[in-house]
C-alpha cells in the first residue's frame, strides 16, 4: 500500500511539474538587465496564451523592432516590437497599425543574422548583406513574386525582428535579428 502511494505521489508530482512552463528572454544576458525599450511592455493574449512570468527586460540602450519597409540600403522603416507571451516562450511582434519610424542605416553597422539552425546562432554580415536580407524576408513576408529572389542557408527568415543600439547621431549602430519559430 505504501508503494502505491508512493507511486501515485510521484505521478502527481510529474504531471504538476509537466505543466509548468519555461519562458524567458531569447539571450541569458537580457535577465535582470536595467533599461531598454519595451521592457515594461505587458503581456498580450488570450487564455491559450502560457504562463511565462514577468516580460523579458532588454539590456539598457537596446531596442527590439519590427522592420516594416526597407527603402533603400541606406534606411528603413520600424515599429517597435512588443514581447507576447505564446505557450512555448516570450515572442516578439508589432501590431499592424503600429507608428513607424525611420531609422539610418550607415554602411559601417555591426550586423549578425540569425542562424536557420536554432536559436543563439548568428553570422556577422556587412551592410549589403543585411540590406539584401531585410528586403527578402520582407518580400516572403508579403507574398513576392516566386521569381523573386529568396533568403538561402544558412539564414531564414524570423518575422522580420531585429535588436538595435543607437550610436551618438541617433543612427543605428548595431543589428542583430532575432530568431523565432
Amino acid at each position: 500500500m505504501t508503494s502505491t502511494r508512493r507511486f501515485l505521489g510521484a505521478i502527481a508530482l510529474l504531471a504538476a511539474l509537466g505543466a509548468v512552463t519555461a519562458c524567458g528572454p531569447e539571450e541569458s544576458d537580457a535577465v535582470g538587465a536595467a533599461g531598454g525599450d519595451g521592457a515594461a511592455s505587458p503581456a498580450t493574449g488570450g487564455a491559450e496564451d502560457g504562463d511565462c512570468g514577468k516580460p523579458p527586460t532588454l539590456p539598457a540602450g537596446h531596442t527590439r523592432l519590427k522592420v516594416t519597409l526597407m527603402r533603400d540600403a541606406g534606411g528603413f522603416e520600424a515599429a517597435r516590437a512588443k514581447p507576447h507571451c505564446t505557450p512555448n516562450d516570450w515572442i516578439y511582434g508589432a501590431d499592424k497599425d503600429a507608428p513607424t519610424t525611420h531609422y539610418v542605416l550607415p554602411e559601417n553597422v555591426g550586423a549578425q543574422l540569425a542562424l536557420a539552425d536554432g536559436p543563439g546562432q548568428w553570422k556577422q554580415v556587412d551592410h549589403d548583406q543585411l540590406a539584401l536580407h531585410i528586403d527578402r524576408c520582407l518580400a516572403q513576408e508579403i507574398g513576392a513574386p516566386d521569381d523573386y529572389p529568396k533568403v538561402k542557408a544558412p539564414f531564414g527568415c524570423f518575422g522580420n525582428i531585429y535588436e538595435i543600439t543607437l550610436d551618438a547621431q541617433g543612427r543605428v549602430a548595431t543589428v542583430k535579428e532575432i530568431w523565432s519559430v
